[in-house]
C-alpha cells in the first residue's frame, strides 16, 4: 500500500472519529451547558477536527523532516529503507522478507537479501537461494560466491557476522531515530493543545 494511500485512509480515519466526538461533545453541551450554548456547541463540534489534524498534520511534516535528515522512512507506506555506506540504502518493499541493496534513487543493486553484514566500505550477505555476496560501496563492484568459506576466503575475513536482512534494518532504524520521533509526538500534543485553546479564545470567550 503507498505511502499516499495510507496518508488518505488516516485523514479519512480521523474525519470519521472526529465527527463522531463532534456530535457527542455538541448533545452534551446542549445538555450541560446553561450560557453561550450556541457558542460552545460550536466549538464542541469544531475542537476535535481542529484537535486530530493539528496532530495528524504537525507528527507529519515534523516525522518527515526527522526521517529525510536521517535518511530513513517514516513508518508508513510499503517501502522501507535505512542508509549504508556512500549514499547506498537497505529497501525493504511490501514484504520484511523482500530486502535490496540499493542507491538512493532507488536503483536496486542486489536483491533477495536474506542477511547482511557491514564491513566498512563493503556490505558482504547472503541472498534467499543461499548464495554469498560482497558488494563495495564505493567501486559498486559485485561478488558471488557459493559458500561462507568462499567468500571470507575471497575477502580475507577471519568471521563473518551476518544477521537477518529486517533485524538489521531495525536496529539500524531504531539507533538512527532514537528519541526523535517521540519528541516529534509529544511536540505535535503541545502544539494540538495550542490549536485547542485558540480556538476556544475565538469562539467562547
Amino acid at each position: 500500500m503507498g505511502a499516499g494511500l495510507v496518508i488518505l485512509i488516516h485523514l479519512i480515519a480521523i474525519f470519521i472519529v472526529s465527527i463522531i466526538i463532534a456530535v457527542i461533545g455538541v448533545v452534551i453541551t446542549f445538555i450541560i451547558s446553561k450560557e453561550r450554548q450556541v457558542r460552545k456547541a460550536v466549538f464542541a463540534f469544531s475542537a476535535p477536527f481542529v484537535g486530530f489534524y493539528a496532530l495528524y498534520i504537525c507528527g507529519f511534516f515534523c516525522s518527515s523532516i526527522v526521517a529525510g535528515y536521517k535518511k530513513i522512512d517514516m513508518g508508513i507506506g510499503d517501502c522501507w529503507y535505512v542508509p549504508l555506506e556512500n549514499n547506498r540504502q537497505l529497501l525493504l518493499i511490501d514484504l520484511p522478507e523482500q530486502c535490496y541493496i540499493a542507491k538512493e534513487d532507488g536503483m536496486l543493486l542486489i536483491s533477495e537479501v536474506s542477511k547482511i553484514q557491514e564491513h566498512g566500505n563493503e556490505i558482504f550477505g547472503e541472498t534467499l537461494s543461499g548464495k554469498y555476496f560482497s558488494y563495495n560501496t564505493l567501486t559498486d563492484e559485485v561478488g558471488n560466491f557459493n559458500s561462507q568459506k568462499e567468500l571470507m576466503i575471497s575477502k580475507s575475513v577471519k568471521k563473518l557476522s551476518m544477521i537477518k536482512a529486517y533485524d538489521f534494518y531495525s536496529a539500524k532504524y531504531n539507533k538512527l531515530a532514537g528519541l526523535w520521533f517521540i519528541v516529534v509526538g509529544i511536540f505535535s500534543i503541545l502544539i494540538a493543545i495550542a490549536s485547542l485553546c485558540l480556538l476556544k479564545m475565538i469562539i467562547v470567550w
